[in-house]
């Protein structure tokens, strides 16, 4: 008889066991895949930190004063406080002719005459593999556009978007290191102070980087998804440890759902404000980059890869319990002079 009980007790055990192991099992599912979430809408995460990129031609081209401040009413009227303003890309040497940004001093005084809040930071560009930062004389020469960008023309930083760099570009490291003591020269600021504090001529440097793909993901990416262009946590915390601003690009990802492209996007936005929330990442702000441009190229689908999508993806994912909401800035718009009227209300109608 005490046998049987034994074995009764013993089976007892093991559906307990096995029950508890699946609520566990099925717990972690909810949390980690489906997430526990709130639902807020979109301007309840709006702190109106956000950011776009705009042509060159604002910066090579004489514009009118009511041009330039119906840009600024614009990007106002948008919750938008920072321009990304393209200067030219980076030629091979490191330099940019003078005739490339040569109405930029005229558009700085112009927008900061408007509009003194408003952040215009240089936006300087170029295909990594056309750049040898290795060569001293080439990293001297984008300091020198720094120099010139910051404390001539009087900009408020710069936004490096050399592309494609990766988790072992040492180089790449060395020239936003140096970027960072050129633009802390003279302030007595150093990184991990606010930006905007009391320090009025603190320089921001921002960095647009590729997806972020935690490294246990990396075969998945490279052989199934096949991300030819993503960083890792080692990459994206060691620009941290240098810059005052990442912008996450989520686009050009050849996704063709539009499922899978939020769900995406809900990850970046879960997945980098909580490698934000660190220590090695403290002080770096955080924002999303969203495409507007219809372009037709191989790894693009504007049904897919658009604002609405986008946004809905960054909601979802400030919503849900992983995401450090926080650590998180806003939103940076790829680009403006893509931007039409539908797409402003799309944004206005999630975002604003």
């Amino acid at each position: 008889m005490s046998l049987i009980k034994g074995k009764i007790r013993l089976r007892n055990f093991w559906i307990g066991s096995f029950a508890g192991f699946l609520f566990v099992g099925l717990l972690a599912l909810w949390i980690f895949i489906l997430g526990l979430r709130a639902d807020e809408p979109g301007r309840f995460y709006n702190n109106e930190n956000n950011a776009i990129w705009i042509a060159h031609e604002w910066a090579e081209e004489s514009k009118t004063d009511r041009e330039i401040f119906e840009l600024v009413d614009k990007l106002v009227k948008h919750d938008i406080d920072t321009i990304y303003l393209h200067v030219g890309p980076i030629e091979e040497d490191g330099g940019i002719g003078t005739e490339r940004y040569a109405a930029s001093l005229n558009f700085v005084e112009r927008v900061k005459r408007h509009e003194s809040d408003m952040k215009v930071l240089a936006w300087m560009g170029q295909v990594r593999h056309k750049l040898d930062l290795s060569n001293e004389s080439v990293r001297r020469n984008i300091l020198g556009l720094c120099r010139i960008f910051t404390k001539m023309i009087g900009m408020d930083g710069i936004h490096y978007d050399i592309e494609p760099v990766w988790d072992e570009d040492e180089d790449f490291i060395l020239l936003l290191a140096e970027t960072r003591d050129v633009l802390d020269t003279g302030t007595g600021v150093s990184h991990g102070s606010d930006v905007g504090s009391e320090e009025n001529d603190r320089k921001i440097l921002s960095v647009a980087l590729a997806e972020f793909i935690p490294s246990s993901f990396v075969w998945w990416v490279e052989n199934i998804a096949k991300f030819e262009n993503y960083n890792t946590e080692v990459n994206y915390l060691n620009v941290a440890e240098h810059a005052d601003q990442i912008v996450d690009m989520v686009y050009d990802t050849g996704i063709d759902r539009g499922w899978l492209y939020k769900w995406l996007v809900k990850e970046q936005v879960i997945w980098v404000s909580d490698l934000m929330g660190t220590d090695e990442a403290e002080g770096t702000e955080f924002l999303i980059g969203i495409p507007s441009y219809e372009d037709d190229k191989v790894g693009f689908n504007p049904e897919v890869e658009n604002v609405g999508n986008a946004l809905v993806g960054v909601i979802s994912g400030l919503n849900d319990i992983r995401a450090d909401e926080e650590t998180f800035t806003g939103i940076a718009i790829y680009s403006e002079w893509e931007m039409d009227e539908g797409e402003w209300e799309v944004y206005d109608g999630l975002w604003n």
